[in-house]
């Protein structure tokens, strides 16, 4: 059928983009309906930089399912359990208290790391590693707090892969861990943020996603949500000779050339003609 030559396209196009990419680059996607994929450097190992907080929150959400962890509970944020970088709650007055839930969508949303520290320490590092592995990822590793520059140095890395990254966001999808724990972890990575994918597609589309960044490293994973063609898409590199404007641009020109095909293939019937809505 046409379709097929059409990923083929989109997987050539692709791979000229990432083969082309001062640094390294890998990129996975899957329809959600069809089942079909595609992947460049898929299996290559990154570091996840933010976007192990999908991980992280799928964790904590799943104690709270079991009544281990109270998401209505309120914290009291001290001075020393802030943490600087990417956030607000840093910046906050002295006398700050907000719900776990507030703290979760902290993480996601603004990628705080004064809330992603917290979250790894009520989920745990050994337990969110086994939970990734229940879920089926071999590769896919939590070792390390945000901001932990010791750890940065000796190589103690937040890793996953492309692959990986989509076969997470389809099991979420798919209402693993638990229906109850889908269906919250994706309510929270759709809520608005300044990510790659974010800042590519057309506003108003539904997107669950979260983006990461760190020196020489960008990452945004995400389902898309079109009408009949949802997808899972994953851009991830590292050791980039870029400056980071030109960085962010490989990322956004790369996730509007896969939407640029799911949307074909989400508004035309087997034969390759555009229908309506």
């Amino acid at each position: 059928m046409g379709d097929s030559l059409l990923w083929q396209r989109l997987e050539s196009q692709l791979g000229d983009m990432i083969l082309g990419f001062p640094g390294v680059a890998g990129i996975a996607v899957k329809d959600l309906s069809s089942g079909h994929a595609i992947a460049i450097h898929g299996d290559e190992e990154f570091p996840t930089a933010s976007t192990i907080k999908i991980h992280i929150l799928t964790q904590l959400l799943a104690r709270a399912q079991r009544g281990e962890v109270d998401l209505d509970r309120k914290v009291n944020i001290t001075p020393e359990m802030r943490i600087p970088g990417s956030g607000v709650i840093s910046y906050l007055g002295e006398d700050v208290q907000l719900t776990v839930w507030d703290i979760a969508v902290l993480m996601i949303i603004v990628s705080d790391n004064t809330a992603t520290n917290l979250f790894i320490d009520w989920a745990g590092i050994e337990e969110t590693n086994a939970l990734i592995r229940e879920m089926g990822l071999t590769t896919t590793t939590l070792r390390r707090k945000m901001q932990d520059r010791p750890a940065i140095i000796r190589g103690d890395e937040n890793v996953a892969t492309p692959v990986e990254c989509v076969a997470m966001l389809e099991l979420l999808h798919n209402g693993r861990p638990s229906p109850e724990v889908a269906e919250r972890c994706l309510e929270i990575l759709k809520k608005p943020k300044n990510g790659s994918l974010n800042r590519a597609l057309p506003q108003g589309l539904s997107i669950a996603n979260k983006p990461g960044a760190m020196d020489r490293v960008r990452c945004d994973a995400g389902i898309v949500y079109l009408p009949n063609r949802p997808y899972a898409v994953a851009v991830m590199t590292k050791f980039a000779l870029q400056d980071p404007l030109q960085h962010e641009g490989f990322i956004i020109e790369t996730v509007k050339a896969v939407h640029q095909t799911m949307v074909a293939l989400d508004t035309t019937n087997a034969f390759g003609l555009g229908v309506p809505h």
